[in-house]
């Protein structure tokens, strides 16, 4: 390689020439464009700050000079991560967003457009420039093709390409509510609804992938704009869907996605038949497509279908499962015809693997059909998988399918999951992780036959460290995974996991910051002391009796989560259920007493459910004893037979019931 002319024209950018300046700008440009050496050359030679120079000291500097440099920078980012971080480096983010301004010449804004356009495809830059100053408001004009003033067809094209840049910034700038925010508010709706009826398939292909962002997980926003109409009057949904049926299977998926996105935003509910009969058929066609677009259906698919079992009974009516098999088992082969260049086979099985754990995870139709596919000792293989999304993936699928005890029972059994599983909760990756304690929760149920074996592996000490993660969801998934192991668990089981966690922490989950965290933690402690009255004495040893009333009484002042009250309800119950001690530890609370009696007239029925429960137990009795009957005697004269008499016409079927049971209790005495 002759470093010399690139030396020289790295040093030919000092020269006070501008014609001398755009040689140089030219010959860089056309040497590192899809050149991959040669960008890392001309970086080694430290090019980027000058480039960033030229927008900096803009006195007697050509505009030339700054559209070619312009171009240089984006070539340098669409060269990947690392060139991204140091354009991002050299601080040249700003000066580019300073160049979109309608104050300069339209070649110029797209250049820099281009450049930004690459630099926010990079997950890990700052968006934050982006929204301050008035830097929003032009790239939002930027959306309307006509405010570039464009006078000749060449023009008019380059507009189009310039909005279309603008959007697919959007699209990648909003990735948090408050992004969402601010660009809903600088009015983007508008301009992107307008975007779509222009009759360039780039352009509006860009328009729906931000309109699909800004209501990802938005109501709001995707109410907003669904009455949204465009300048010529037509609905933006009728739009979409008119573009689903478009040629082009890139359109076809970007359409797709931004309804998906709509709907699970509930702001198309009147559209559902829509989305059955047009949109999932159309992912599920585009699976046969080749490289990006095959690779990103079953990942929207899967949103589409998640938490719908309505949607998920017609992904397994057509021939989803059996292509996402295909995928799952044959993407690895080069050989295959599944095999694509152009795409990334770990990305297109991570997907796939995501769409059938989304397809088996309500119905047992769905997890049949995934087991008939025989793909099971795939997805066991893929928990060892290089690629940590597709470990993760592997993970969620595994979860959806242990939903069915026949099948945790045989079919991941004789898969032999259990060992795999257990190594992911070391995985160097705190989403593999959390994961893995997720699909562990289901693992270690009492009805599990791999309960034993995950225990046999250290399992418990495992989870206990993730206990202690500084991660919210890997905290509230490994206590999660402890509380449904002492489920229903022999006493030796619950010994050996408070040995390895302790009362101690136990406390401070119930304390923890996360309301979640503590929710679980509750419902361990809840576990703990059922259904044994050894079960019980074994918690008041390990908390102390006062230690165990002082929790149960600040849970119940100060709680405003109906899941924490619930929870807190039950472990009363549960010690309510042991022998008088336990019980008369209880009565000895007034304070609890009276929460308690004030609970069962909580809105929430299953609160009600769970007061009246406590009292049950209170007032059980199982024999005449003189004890028994003064403790219902004075549980009269706390006013709760007056209370359940009350509630005897309940509009929940469950609380009358229970209701029922605890007037027969008084009626004893």
């Amino acid at each position: 390689m002759n470093f010399t002319k690139h030396n020289q024209a790295v040093l030919d950018l000092d020269s006070s020439d501008p014609a001398v300046r755009v040689k140089a700008l030219r010959f860089i440009k056309n040497n590192i464009i899809g050149n991959k050496t040669k960008k890392d050359l001309y970086i080694g030679l430290n090019v980027i700050p000058k480039l960033v120079t030229f927008f900096i000291e803009t006195e007697g500097v050509d505009p030339e000079v700054q559209i070619q440099a312009a171009i240089v920078l984006g070539s340098f980012a669409y060269g990947g991560e690392e060139n991204v971080t140091e354009i991002v480096k050299h601080e040249a983010v700003k000066p580019l967003l300073e160049c979109i301004s309608l104050k300069n010449d339209p070649r110029l804004i797209e250049a820099a457009a281009r450049a930004l356009k690459a630099i926010y495809k990079c997950p890990t830059a700052n968006k934050n420039d982006i929204f301050q100053g008035y830097h929003l408001q032009d790239l939002i004009t930027l959306l309307d093709p006509d405010a570039l003033k464009p006078k000749t067809d060449r023009e008019k094209i380059a507009s189009v390409h310039t909005a279309e840049l603008a959007a697919t910034i959007i699209a990648r700038c909003c990735d948090t509510n408050e992004q969402q925010i601010q660009i809903a508010q600088a009015g983007a709706f508008p301009k992107l609804v307008n975007l779509l009826t222009c009759g360039f398939s780039k352009a509006q292909e860009a328009a729906l992938d931000a309109l699909a962002y800004l209501c990802r997980e938005n109501s709001d926003f995707g109410k907003e704009i669904v009455k949204t109409k465009s300048e010529t009057n037509e609905d933006p949904v009728k739009i979409m869907l008119n573009l689903i049926r478009d040629k082009s299977p890139t359109m076809r998926l970007i359409s797709a996605k931004c309804l998906t996105h709509l709907c699970r935003a509930k702001a198309i509910d009147e559209y559902l038949n829509d989305i059955t009969l047009a949109v999932l058929p159309t992912l599920v066609k585009l699976l046969d497509e080749k490289g990006p677009v095959r690779e990103e259906a079953p990942h929207v698919l899967a949103y589409l279908i998640r938490d719908n079992e309505e949607l998920q009974k017609a992904a397994c009516d057509s021939e989803a499962v059996s292509k996402l098999a295909e995928f799952v088992t044959h993407i690895s082969d080069q050989n295959s015809s599944y095999y694509d260049p152009l795409g990334d086979g770990d990305k297109l099985k991570e997907n796939a693997l995501m769409a059938l754990a989304a397809i088996s995870s309500l119905t047992d139709e769905g997890r049949k059909l995934v087991v008939d596919a025989k793909i099971i000792p795939h997805i066991v293989a893929a928990m060892s998988h290089r690629s940590y999304g597709v470990r993760a993936a592997a993970c969620q699928c595994t979860r959806s399918l242990s939903r069915s005890v026949h099948i945790l029972r045989t079919n991941l059994v004789d898969a032999g999951i259990a060992t795999p599983l257990f190594k992911l909760l070391s995985d160097e990756s705190t989403d593999v992780q959390t994961m893995a304690c997720a699909t562990l929760c289901n693992i270690v149920l009492e009805f599990s036959p791999m309960r034993k074996q995950i225990m046999e592996q250290g399992g418990i000490e495992k989870l206990v460290k993730l206990v202690h993660s500084p991660d919210n969801t890997l905290r509230l998934n490994a206590i999660w995974a402890l509380k449904n192991l002492v489920y229903h668990a022999e006493s030796e089981v619950k010994y050996r996991v408070m040995e390895v966690l302790t009362y101690q922490t136990m406390e401070k989950l119930i304390e923890d910051p996360e309301l979640d965290v503590q929710e679980k933690a509750l419902n361990l402690l809840r576990n703990l002391a059922c259904p044994k009255p050894e079960d019980i004495e074994e918690v008041f040893k390990g908390l102390t009796e006062s230690r165990l009333m002082n929790i149960i009484e600040s849970k119940l002042c100060c709680s405003w989560s109906d899941e924490i009250i619930k929870q807190i309800l039950f472990v009363i119950n549960n010690i309510a259920t042991g022998n008088e001690y336990h019980k008369k530890t209880i009565m000895s609370r007034t304070n609890i007493l009276t929460h308690i009696k004030n609970y069962m007239s909580h809105q929430n029925p299953d609160i009600r459910v769970a007061a009246v429960w406590c009292l049950i137990n209170l007032t059980w009795m199982e024999d005449k004893h003189s004890s028994s009957q003064l403790r219902v005697r004075e549980l009269r004269q706390f006013g709760f037979e007056d209370i359940v008499k009350n509630m005897a016409n309940d509009e929940n079927l469950d609380v009358r019931e229970k209701v029922k049971m605890a007037l027969v209790q008084f009626s004893q005495v």
